[in-house]
């Protein structure tokens, strides 16, 4: 396992309870969108990769035949199963597996599903090359991540803030940059959506992950330097002991070739 691999692992073993409760990861009009975008018909064979515990596969599974929803982290798997047993879903597996080595035969799956994580992810084109893999002929790829705008600084800044508070973030690409490794994968990008994830407040963010006072101090500042343009694009709403701010988010709809390798 990668050095990436053991921090992500290292910083979601810690918090899986935190994200089990999360009301920015388990609410927010993101979920509502990949299921907009995958259109089941409940007949589907889908893969959630990254589902974290878990709220991805639990909005889908009850409009599919069946999912598979992998983790990096078997803290994280843990807690989505017993959520999952709360919600009476049966027709949910988990499996430790990384984005970019998944566990599975090629065209396996009808759909698969990726929803706020890419940016832990070591090596994005390795993910899509294996969501391609694993999907069968016309099958779709839906995934919404937080992405960055369309400007130098601030793909700089958001990077800096998000690596500052949380050493397992690796990289943030803006939605032209996503475009390309989607395409280039070979898929074809059906549907697209910018929109937002939930408000999130400042202090909340910045002290769950267990950060000293300094570095809490540091990451306030880092949004002072922000013009007001560039809060309008964060949502940077203030109060008088705190403030709140919502990343920018990218949501996309990509089909795979209906063509079947030669041998298949």
């Amino acid at each position: 396992m990668s050095q990436i691999h053991h921090a992500v692992r290292e910083q979601f073993s810690r918090h899986a309870e935190f994200y089990a409760r999360s009301t920015v990861h388990g609410e927010g009009d993101t979920l509502g969108i990949i299921v907009d975008f995958a259109e089941p018909k409940g007949t589907e064979k889908v893969l959630d990769i990254a589902t974290g515990t878990g709220f991805m596969a639990f909005a889908i599974a009850p409009l599919v035949h069946h999912v598979t929803a992998t983790d990096l982290t078997p803290a994280m798997l843990d807690k989505a199963g017993e959520l999952a047993q709360e919600r009476g879903l049966q027709n949910i597996d988990f499996q430790v597996a990384t984005a970019e080595s998944l566990p599975f035969e090629s065209e396996s799956f009808d759909l698969v599903t990726c929803r706020i994580a890419p940016h832990h992810f070591q090596d994005v084109p390795r993910f899509l090359t294996e969501t391609h893999r694993v999907l069968r002929p016309n099958g779709l790829f839906c995934m919404v991540d937080s992405t960055c705008p369309e400007s130098r600084r601030l793909i700089e800044w958001q990077n800096r803030v998000e690596k500052l508070r949380d050493p397992s973030h690796v990289w943030g690409y803006p939605p032209s940059q996503w475009r390309e490794m989607i395409s280039q994968t070979g898929f074809k990008i059906v549907r697209e959506s910018d929109t937002r994830n939930a408000e999130i407040q400042f202090s909340w963010w910045s002290e769950r992950a267990g950060n000293p006072t300094e570095l809490i101090e540091e990451l306030r500042t880092a949004f002072d330097e922000l013009t007001q343009e560039e809060e309008e694009i964060y949502a940077v709403r203030r109060d008088d002991n705190d403030f709140y701010f919502a990343w920018p988010m990218y949501s996309v709809k990509a089909k795979k070739s209906g063509e079947r390798k030669s041998g298949n």
